[in-house]
């Protein structure tokens, strides 16, 4: 999240999102911050990375989530 937060940089308004998702990692709660997460990219139209994407996946196993990361179709957010 803070690779994806470093490239819109600090004026983009996904920023704050961003910011505000990675609080909910901090305070333990990883299920609203994935569904979040999900929700920013689509919303602001953000492109992340395979292994980002990757990443999130890993969680959503983890966390028994996958519907959710399958439900937000963010394949085509995906860039090489």
């Amino acid at each position: 999240m803070a690779a994806l937060r470093a490239r819109v940089g600090p004026v983009h308004p996904a920023h704050r999102a961003l910011r505000s998702t990675a609080g909910a990692v901090e305070h333990a709660e990883p299920e609203l911050a994935l569904d979040d997460l999900c929700q920013i990219i689509r919303y602001f139209d953000l492109r992340i990375t395979l292994a980002e994407y990757g990443t999130m996946q890993a969680l959503a196993e983890e966390l028994a989530m996958t519907d959710l990361l399958e439900d937000a179709r963010l394949l085509s957010f995906i860039i090489s």
